[in-house]
């Protein structure tokens, strides 16, 4: 609901206007003003075109929730707090704080910033032959990695590795023996690594791993921290996606580059027409006394 508050709503365009202390003979808070009036704040009027506005801004998927007549006016109510609350302030003369004043006008700018970016890139397309393009470009980020599904048992020496391997050739239990006598936590899952992708493991372990095929048993692979036996139980290769299953990420992927552009354009552009200048020295000099500080 905050986001609905910051908006202004119309002013009253009947002279004296309404109040909700006048006798309502004289004046319905219902009348017609270019719109249904809903509420009355000192000289302001909230309508009821100002709500469908407001609404209007909401994502499509969250605005079902504010259809009601009893939504409507809970929206309403807290416009008119809000509207309420702000009139004692500027009567306190808040507004004219400089702190205040200035977070008034940045917050302005940043409204009317963010409206010219939507009017400017609005309209963005992509074409089916741009998504085509770019998913022939940059097929690695949509192939999966090869991938091997493994156990293994992780002994400190060479000469129990050894042994390990000659007990699970003679036809003990891998799982079981990963339990009794491996070193990795694994081993209270019976050595199960799950599924492991390429870059996750240590190298000489990653090596011996993907050059094995489902069933087959490693001989010792030493690593930083032991001595592994390594058993593959399945394993999958490099698939890349299809494109019709990515094509709605590469559009989204491409509206965003294509807007990034459009703005950084625009802003080069109205930067030279308004004559910006950053005060680099001062930024300078601010660095150069970090820099002291840290040396003292």
């Amino acid at each position: 609901m905050a986001m609905l508050i910051f908006v202004g709503c119309s002013k009253d365009q009947e002279g004296e206007g309404l109040s909700f202390f006048k006798d309502s003979s004289k004046a319905s808070v219902t009348q017609e003003v270019d719109g249904k009036i809903l509420a009355k704040v000192g000289d302001e009027v909230i309508l009821d075109k100002d709500i469908e506005m407001l609404l209007s801004k909401i994502p499509q998927q969250y605005r079902k929730k504010y259809d009601s007549p009893g939504a409507k006016k809970e929206i309403v109510e807290k416009l008119v707090d809000v509207k309420v609350l702000a009139w004692e302030a500027r009567r306190r003369g808040i507004d004219k704080r400089p702190d205040v004043n200035l977070r008034i006008t940045y917050f302005i700018d940043q409204m009317l910033a963010k409206e010219l970016e939507e009017d400017v890139t609005n309209n963005i397309e992509v074409t089916d032959k741009e998504i085509a393009r770019y998913y022939d470009e940059h097929k690695d980020k949509f192939t999966t990695q090869p991938r091997v599904k493994a156990r293994h048992i992780l002994v400190k020496t060479k000469n129990e590795a050894e042994d390990v391997l000659k007990r699970i050739k003679s036809g003990e239990d891998f799982a079981a023996l990963a339990k009794k006598i491996s070193k990795c936590p694994s081993a209270k899952k019976g050595g199960d690594l799950g599924w492991i992708s390429k870059g996750r493991m240590y190298p000489a372990f990653e090596k011996a791993a993907f050059a094995l095929n489902p069933g087959d048993i490693s001989g010792v692979v030493k690593t930083s921290s032991g001595y592994h036996i390594i058993k593959i139980e399945n394993k999958r290769p490099a698939k890349t996606k299809d494109l019709d299953k990515v094509k709605g990420s590469i559009e989204r992927r491409l509206i965003k580059d294509k807007r990034e552009k459009i703005l950084k354009e625009l802003n080069s552009e109205i930067e030279k027409k308004v004559n910006v200048k950053i005060n680099e020295d001062y930024f300078k000099s601010l660095k150069a006394s970090e820099e002291k500080d840290k040396k003292e």
